[in-house]
């Protein structure tokens, strides 16, 4: 076997190794716990798993494309509301439903994130403060248009589609195909890559950054509207948020996001991400068998995401205490070898 193919296996074990391990973490903790219960214990649980996997994956994918080049998109959660409100009280108007309802979210989706992104390009505001006012933009949107009643599904017929497990996993299927060609096929994607190396280099290579961003931006707004359109499902609908309130969801997922991209790494972007939305799917889902709430769940999930943030900061001081260690024992080696020599 070539040092190729041993590289992908390898970082292929290790990928897989972490969902499994987390599975066999939580069980361990749920039997020391005394729990009368299995992190798994009947289809409904992996039907959750496979839900909430893509959902928080989808909300992962829309945050990469915007903070590995910098870029704090904070209309993220806005634009998932306004999308799922406005386009689906729109499909649901025409007499739409299921697939009709996903494709109107979509649609509105990426025209809040290429507003967002055109906005930025041509204020050249901080994403940061853009992404407040936008936000509150649209959430005052979605509030106006649907009368302040949100975007309900109970009582319509015909969207059992967007709750079954095998469209759902169709649904990541498709973006995982996307991504994967879009940062390694396309022009976007290779300047993405050099964007989120080093964007004064590229901008001095002749890469236009800004319509790079408005591209990112777009997708992420496609993104996260596609994952509130299957999170609405699930729910029977989405009510309106106002004062920002919108952005909780997609703040959640910040974990996922900075855990996919260290385990891209080993693999690409598209499978870290759905790897590492899984993996943590499956501890949040171990935390609720132990019968914590809400506020215990999420002290330990943020602790968690702290150490990853503390470890990701620092990881260049480990490995320059690594390789500074390797030099002294070669140059211990050496010493001995040359008294030897000696002797």
């Amino acid at each position: 076997m070539s040092d190729s193919a041993k590289r992908i296996v390898k970082n292929s074990l290790i990928i897989a190794a972490f969902p499994l391990a987390m599975a066999l973490i939580m069980e361990i903790w749920i039997l020391l716990a005394g729990a009368d219960t299995h992190i798994i214990t009947g289809v409904l649980d992996l039907q959750n798993i496979v839900r909430r996997t893509a959902i928080s994956a989808l909300i992962a994918y829309a945050l990469s494309f915007n903070l590995t080049c910098g870029r704090m998109d904070l209309s993220l959660g806005a634009q998932r509301l306004a999308g799922v409100i406005i386009g689906g009280n729109l499909g649901l108007s025409l007499g739409l439903s299921g697939i009709g309802l996903l494709l109107f979210a979509l649609l509105f989706g990426i025209l809040f994130g290429f507003v967002t992104g055109l906005l930025f390009v041509v204020t050249r505001v901080p994403a940061m403060v853009l992404g407040i006012g936008a936000g509150l933009i649209y959430e005052a949107l979605a509030f106006i248009t649907s009368e302040g009643k949100g975007f309900n599904l109970f009582g319509t017929e015909g969207n059992g589609i967007l709750i079954d497990i095998w469209f759902t996993l169709g649904v990541i299927a498709v973006f995982i195909v996307l991504i994967l060609y879009i940062l390694g096929f396309t022009r976007y994607g290779y300047r993405l890559r050099a964007i989120q190396g080093s964007q004064r280099i590229a901008k001095a290579s002749g890469i236009n950054v800004f319509t790079n961003a408005i591209l990112s931006y777009t997708f992420a707004g496609g993104a996260v509207a596609v994952s509130g359109m299957l999170d609405s499902a699930m729910s029977n609908g989405m009510k309106v948020a106002t004062g920002f309130m919108s952005n909780g969801t997609v703040m959640a997922n910040m974990f996922p996001m900075f855990l996919g991209m260290y385990l891209a790494r080993r693999s690409n972007q598209a499978v870290g991400i759905m790897v590492a939305s899984l993996t943590l799917t499956l501890f949040a889902l171990g935390l609720s068998k132990l019968a914590l709430n809400d506020a215990q769940q999420n002290v330990i999930t943020m602790l968690l995401f702290l150490l990853l943030l503390v470890y990701l900061a620092n990881e260049d001081i480990f490995r320059r205490k690594r390789a500074e260690k390797a030099r002294l024992q070669e140059a211990l080696r050496k010493k001995k070898s040359m008294l030897a020599m000696q002797a």
